[in-house]
């Protein structure tokens, strides 16, 4: 098979060499000689030949490979090769299916061999019909040429040579270059309808007009009408293919070897006419309005250009070298005339081939370039600017000039980031070897740099323009307050960003440190001063302290910088307490900062390097000292203790740091990448660094408590202290009780909400540990007794239900008792504290609920009343959750419920349920307290709905008796009847409110609903809003809509529980506008409509929701499962109800769900079988699945969803 090749290859050369195909196709098209397609029939099997015959000795497997590599090619042709017969004539036309379908038919050797690729089954978009698919092959990893199976039958020539031979470039360019010596014009017409075929143009050009260099345009716009009407819309440079850039790299690759080529026969040189009708198609096509022409000759033009420039590159160092040896050769003594003449004469004739050359760059300067740098398509602008980048980086003698070099800066400001990119890419690597060269460059665009760092909208030309200034600066080139705006970024909140700007940053943090150590003497002074460190004590001044003062130092500045600038502060207030913002905010501008400062700085990764610079004494007084003899060891002792002192707000900014930097280093959860070798390399290291964490942190409390700032930066770092170490060690457990001491005193001692919040959260963080929960306990039990007597204190004083009979002063006080209930009752349950005495706490705490009555508006004492009311509302909530949860344990472990108990509780939560709807029902606007005392009275019914899930479950295993908990059915009260009006009067609200801020208009009522009292107007609210930046107009939006959101989430999770709107108003009224006002409320409203509810149900079970061990079609094992677990419930009324179904919904997250567990009853009184109840999931064989989740856990949950998904 392999010896029968080897003919066809040398018949395909000299069928190359002595006629041509251009002719051939020509004459094929104009319809001439109806012989053509018999002299063309041979050319397709050739072509595949020469390809076969250079990849026969690949393995089959590489041939596999290619296939699929290189199909997206094969598609493109293939879709191509459909239309390159427009221009025959009828008879033509007709004629090719049928000698196509010959070539399949006919049992030839020549035939039939070449049919044996398509045995593979490429992959293919679709065929033509009437057409051969002759797929090349390509080596999967090739080690010198890359080829591209884009072979037709028609492909033959120049193009096949390029892309299908498996020839090196240098060779296919020789080749040519003998073909144009035997036939310039043939070799020339192969030239441009290789140029042709790679735009994706299956017609070609003849010889005449290749002599007819007048006719150019006109026969480009023959070609390019013909391209349009056959509509091809990709072509092979843009064709979505892994192998797209192989082929421009090809194609590149030839026509600089081309150059090369010409440039050593000197027929670059003497035959001017080759480059000139050559540059007359080129340019021509490159200024088509045909995108494929356009970008297809631009990028031949940037080839031959860059093959041009580095021609000059070598006839420069020729004229270089053969001047110099003419000097020499002149200064010589005896001088050898004939040398002398030869070696002039040799120089004579490179600087005429430098000249000719210089002529060409130019010409395809003005005549490709200049017209397509600001192209429409950004891939030629981008192009263009990647081969002006290689020409000034080439040839820096020509290009490296204000002439050209602005090209590049004018294409910073493109509209597409693609090509400012690549605009960075090319000036960076100028600045790295040229950036003192490049003064006036760099003058004119350097703000340009500056803001395309700070304020580009693509984060990848950011990061790229922070390091072309990183360049700058290194070089000394950069403005201080453009130094300034770079180091900002270290605040940026993109990661990217700040890591590609934290060497920029801590550059400028050297900078700083030498400046400070030239201001106190120089290393040597520092040494002496010093003396030798210790690297273990970390309480005695070091040299670190200097590199800690000048990175808080500099961040500082910067913080306040933007400070200047504007920023909006932190919510306080109202807002937080109801819940709309997080009380402490998650990141900040130095956390931020530190999570790169971390990686880069070894000061901040050796956090005991920054607490032992904390904890030391800066204020110490040098007066001892001055009373002694002055000497030079203590000036300079005394200079660098005052160096190295913080100012300002440095030391919080430190400490941030610090809490930012423990976190990294010694939390669980974080990557070994971060953490310090020598703290992971043994356990005992480890255990010494919780411990010296742990005694730090009451030092710093002592320090640095006192304010309420710092206070919680330090209170953060007990929270990353791994506590299991002090359950191994037993013998510091005094060192941990320390520890709570000092958090439960600022408990105590502030009313800041962001210090109750991290002292809480610390508390909670060592109540994890069942070994430190004891005594963790005990000081929250301290903390209780402290509360609850302040609170009686006031009950003493004052009437605690009424509204307005305190001064601000004492119902300020009062409102931060309350807050400090709530952060209590949701560390641990807070029921024995919260029910002892003669008048229990609880009672007190709904009494006070009763304040959010409004009657009369003051404006000095409401914001304080409700602050209060709401921290109340929260402390008698976590109660009743408590309580909940108590009465859950017993039922599930049969325990007797006193009834005395149960009727003290619903007597509890009848007063605070009137009271709530009080609070409600007195407010005529939807203001913070209205929404949060609404959502309170949604949370206490389906807090106790969940009793109902609990008691079902004991039912339906047949274990406990239904007498011992029916007591609990006055607890199961649903929400009033009466109430569903004003409810929905809330939710309109709510709505128009979000939907007044989205100038949205809501969908009209049903003709049985009530009319809108309030139209929406589209410029009603315009005044305000005009005032308002964007930023705080979105967090507007923000607000309204998470309180939107929040409302309806509750309200669906009452109607689920069926402890609201039994008779379906509310509902419906809900569903009304569920499109209208985004995404989030759609899914949460979209869980009452039960027939999509159904849908979502039925899709996820049809995904294969495995039964038990996973069984895919178990259905039936299923239902009998069911039948089984549902047998224990009996006929009664209460104990013999069905089990409660838990809906889980295409994998979501049902955490929130699982609480009411969203059970939909059989009730007999109620006949909603038709609307989707729980009769019809029944029906649907959908009951089975509360069997799966009774009896699976969480993670099987998980694991049988994994299997359906993969299943599919």
């Amino acid at each position: 098979m392999l010896s029968g090749r080897q003919p066809l290859m040398e018949t395909s050369d000299n069928n190359a060499t002595t006629g041509s195909p251009a002719p051939t196709s020509s004459a094929r098209r104009s319809g001439r000689v109806s012989k053509a397609p018999n002299k063309f029939t041979p050319d397709a099997p050739v072509a595949s030949k020469r390809k076969r015959n250079s990849d026969n000795d690949e393995d089959d497997d590489d041939r596999d490979n290619d296939d699929a590599e290189n199909e997206a090619p094969d598609d493109e042709d293939d879709n191509n090769n459909a239309s390159d017969d427009d221009d025959d004539g009828s008879e033509t036309a007709a004629e090719e299916p049928r000698r196509a379908k010959k070539k399949k038919k006919t049992p030839s050797s020549s035939s039939a061999k070449p049919r044996k690729p398509a045995t593979k089954k490429p992959k293919t978009n679709g065929d033509v019909p009437g057409h051969d698919q002759i797929v090349g092959h390509l080596p999967s990893r090739p080690k010198k040429a890359v080829r591209l199976a884009i072979t037709r039958p028609t492909d033959v020539g120049l193009y096949a040579d390029i892309f299908a031979s498996g020839d090196s470039s240098d060779k296919v360019a020789t080749e040519w270059y003998h073909k144009y010596q035997a036939d310039d014009a043939a070799a020339v017409t192969e030239l441009v309808n290789c140029i042709l075929l790679s735009a994706g143009c299956d017609q070609q050009v003849t010889p005449d007009d290749i002599r007819d260099p007048e006719n150019c345009s006109n026969r480009l716009a023959d070609l390019q009408n013909v391209y349009t009407e056959e509509g091809i819309t990709e072509y092979p440079l843009v064709a979505k293919s892994k192998t797209t850039r192989s082929f421009r790299d090809l194609l590149v690759g030839f026509f600089k070897s081309l150059l090369t080529v010409l440039h050593e026969t000197d027929m670059l040189y003497k035959d001017t006419a080759l480059m000139e009708n050559i540059a007359r198609w080129v340019a021509s096509m490159s200024s088509s309005t045909l995108r494929p022409f356009r970008h297809t000759a631009t990028t031949v033009a940037l080839a031959m250009e860059a093959g041009l420039v580095e021609i000059a590159k070598k006839l420069d160092d020729r004229v270089s070298k053969m001047t110099q040896q003419l000097d020499a050769e002149k200064k010589r003594k005896g001088k050898n005339r004939e040398r002398l003449a030869v070696i002039e004469k040799n120089l004579k004739e490179a600087e005429e081939n430098q000249s000719i050359c210089q002529a060409q760059i130019l010409d395809f300067f003005d005549t490709v370039f200049l017209q397509r740098y600001r192209d429409v398509d950004a891939r030629i602008r981008c192009e263009c600017v990647e081969a002006l980048g290689g020409w000034i980086w080439n040839l820096p003698t020509q290009f490296e000039t204000p002439e050209y070099l602005r090209y590049l800066g004018w294409m910073l400001t493109d509209a597409m980031p693609q090509t400012r990119l690549e605009s960075l890419k090319q000036v960076t690597r100028l600045f790295k070897r040229d950036a003192e060269k490049l003064g006036h460059f760099i003058d004119r665009f350097r703000p340009r740099l500056v803001e395309m760092a700070t304020k580009d909208a693509d984060v990848g030309v950011r990061v790229a323009a922070i390091h072309a200034i990183h360049i700058l600066k290194d070089t000394g080139m950069l403005e201080p307050d453009e130094i300034d705006s770079i180091g900002r970024l270290i605040f940026d909140s993109e990661l990217r960003v700040r890591r590609a700007v934290i060497d920029f940053f801590a550059g400028c943090v050297d900078d700083l440190i030498e400046g400070k150590v030239e201001e106190m003497g120089g290393s040597d002074v520092i040494d002496e001063v010093l003396g030798e460190e210790d690297d273990d004590d970390y309480s005695s001044p070091r040299r670190d302290w200097i590199s800690v003062k000048c990175l808080a130092e500099l961040l500082a500045a910067y913080d306040a910088q933007l400070e200047e600038e504007g920023s909006t502060a932190p919510p306080r207030g109202l807002d937080i307490a109801v819940g709309m913002v997080q009380a402490v905010a998650p990141e900040t501008r130095i956390s931020l900062a530190s999570q790169v400062l971390y990686e880069k700085i070894d000061q901040v990764k050796n956090w005991e390097i920054l607490s032992g610079y904390l904890l030391h004494d800066h204020t110490t007084s040098t007066k001892s000292k001055s009373r002694s003899k002055a000497s030079r060891s203590n000036s300079n002792e005394a200079a660098f203790k005052a160096a190295v002192a913080p100012e300002g707000n440095e030391e919080a900014i430190i400490l941030e740091i610090l809490a930012s930097a423990v976190k990294l280093g010694l939390s669980p959860n974080t990557e070994d990448g971060h953490r310090r070798k020598a703290r992971t390399d043994a356990a005992d290291t480890a255990e010494e660094s919780a411990i010296h964490l742990a005694t730090n942190i009451p030092r710093l409390l002592n320090k640095f408590g006192a304010d309420e700032k710092t206070a919680v930066m330090v209170l953060r770092l007990e929270h990353s202290l791994p506590l299991d170490i002090f359950q191994q060690l037993r013998q510091d457990s005094t060192t941990f009780s320390r520890l709570l001491d000092e958090i439960c005193t600022q408990f105590d001692r502030h009313v800041d909400r962001g210090v109750l919040a991290e002292a809480t959260a610390a508390l909670l963080h060592a109540r994890k540990h069942d070994e430190l929960q004891e005594i963790t306990d005990s000081k929250i039990a301290d903390l209780w007794e402290i509360v609850i007597n302040a609170l009686r204190h006031f009950d003493k004083n004052n009437e605690l239900s009424v509204r307005g009979n305190m001064d601000p002063a004492t119902i300020t006080g009062l409102g931060n008792i309350l807050l400090k209930m709530s952060k209590l009752a949701s560390i641990a349950n807070p029921t024995e504290f919260l029910e002892g005495g003669d008048q229990p706490a609880i009672e007190l705490l709904i009494k006070i609920v009763h304040r959010g009555k409004l009657d009369v508006v003051d404006e000095t004492l409401d914001d304080l009343e409700d602050e209060a009311v709401s921290s109340a509302v929260s402390s008698v909530q976590f109660y009743f959750l408590w309580k909940v949860r108590a009465l859950i344990g017993s039922v599930q472990s049969r325990a007797d419920i006193p009834r005395d108990d149960i009727l003290k509780l619903n007597s509890l939560r009848q007063d605070y349920s009137r009271n709530l709807i009080w609070t409600l029902s007195s407010r005529g606007t939807n203001d913070e307290l209205r929404l949060f005392s609404t959502g309170g009275l949604c949370d206490l019914h389906i807090c106790f709905a969940t009793l109902r899930t609990a008691v079902g479950q004991q039912g339906s295993q047949g274990a406990a008796s239904p007498k011992s908990y029916s007591d609990l059915d006055v607890l199961l009260e649903p929400i009033r009847a009466d109430l569903i009006t004003e409810l929905i009067e809330i939710f309109d609200a709510a709505e128009r409110a979000y939907a007044k801020c989205l100038r949205r208009r809501l969908n009209e009522p049903a003709e049985d609903e009530e009319p809108v009292e309030e139209e929406l107007s589209d410029d009603e609210g315009g005044e305000e809003e005009e005032d308002m930046t964007p930023v705080e107009r979105r967090g507007k939006e923000l607000r309204l809509e998470r309180a939107l959101c929040e409302l309806a989430g509750k309200y669906v999770l009452c109607i689920l529980a069926k402890m609201l709107d039994q008779g379906g108003r509310l509902r419906k009224r809900m569903l009304r506008n569920q499109s209208k006002l985004g995404g989030n409320l759609k899914e949460v409203v979209a869980y009452l409509d039960e027939g999509r509810l159904r849908e979502k149900v039925e899709r996820y079970t049809n995904k294969g929701r495995k039964v038990a061990k996973g069984v895919r079609k178990g259905g039936a094992a299923a239902a009998a499962a069911a039948n089984k677990g549902g047998s224990g419930s009996g006929g009664g009324h209460q104990g013999g109800k069905k089990l409660s179904e838990e809906i889980v919904v295409d994998g979501e997250d049902d955490s929130e769900l699982s609480e009411v567990e969203l059970e939909l009853e059989e009730d007999p009184i109620e006949e909603e079988a038709e609307e989707g109840g729980e009769e019809d999931l029944r029906r649907r064989g959908l009951a089975e699945e509360e069997v799966i989740d009774e009896g699976g856990e969480e993670g099987e949950g998980e694991r049988m969803e994994e299997d359906s998904v993969i299943g599919d």
